[in-house]
């Protein structure tokens, strides 16, 4: 009996079988329709071929946006905007009963604080770098959803003017290298004053892709981390790779 695991990202829909062991594996990786029509047949489809072939006991969702979790629902999605208001949980109940909806970057938190990089510590921020930017927060071992399950936005902070971080440091951006690893790195020492974690986990395709450059950004971060014994905060990248957030969908499931 496996786990689905799906990651509904701006670019690709990833998505993996989780075992008993909590080994990912393979189950389908296809580009994001442009159009909720084409999105939802090509998602459907793909579910459907892995149900025939594999026992799962649910499936767990992993949205980029503002989720609402009680429901559901993806209230509003920057980069899929014709997903804004998709009640998800609908869709996914045709397949199974056993079914788990959060935030994307939330999932990889999940997935690294639970299998790899992030398991020994207790308060961790975790950012992802995409299509779009994201993050999630960990206080005590708990994954900290917000009142309205809107924490880890950290995409949307202003940097510049009315410049946000996503619009200077996602992969989307026009800027030159060198000036998205000072951007990154300045964000991250605003998150490093702002919560103190023990760990910063950097994890999406423009970190897996090596594009952002690890050793640029801490050097950045450190000029600008406000606590002499913060700046030793260590800043990593995410272990498991691209199919992070799809198992930390797969390890919403109970």
């Amino acid at each position: 009996m496996y786990k689905l695991g799906i990651d509904v990202g701006g670019t690709k829909i990833k998505a993996i079988l989780l075992d008993n062991k909590s080994k990912p594996h393979f189950a389908f990786n296809i580009a994001t329709p442009k159009n909720k029509k084409a999105f939802l047949k090509n998602l459907e489809s793909e579910i459907k071929n892995i149900i025939q072939k594999y026992k799962i006991s649910g499936i767990g969702v992993g949205l980029p946006g503002i989720i609402d979790m009680k429901h559901g629902i993806l209230i509003k999605s920057p980069n899929l905007p014709f997903l804004n208001n998709w009640q998800a949980r609908k869709l996914f109940s045709r397949f199974s009963k056993n079914i788990a909806i959060d935030n994307d970057s939330r999932c990889f938190l999940r997935a690294e604080a639970t299998l790899d990089v992030g398991h020994r510590y207790k308060n961790i921020v975790a950012l992802t770098i995409g299509t779009g930017i994201g993050g999630g927060i960990m206080i005590d071992k708990k994954i900290y959803c917000g009142k309205n399950f809107s924490t880890g936005e950290f995409g949307h902070m202003i940097i510049d003017g009315k410049k946000t971080f996503e619009k200077l440091g996602a992969r989307k951006t026009v800027l030159n290298l060198k000036k998205r690893n000072e951007i990154i790195g300045i964000s991250v020492a605003n998150l490093i004053n702002a919560f103190n974690p023990e760990i910063v986990i950097l994890g999406g395709g423009g970190i897996f892709s090596g594009d952002i450059k690890i050793k640029s950004v801490k050097k950045t971060a450190s000029k600008f981390i406000m606590s002499p014994l913060a700046k030793n905060t260590p800043v990593v990248k995410g272990k498991l790779g691209e199919n992070s957030q799809a198992i930390g969908a797969a390890l919403l499931l109970k």
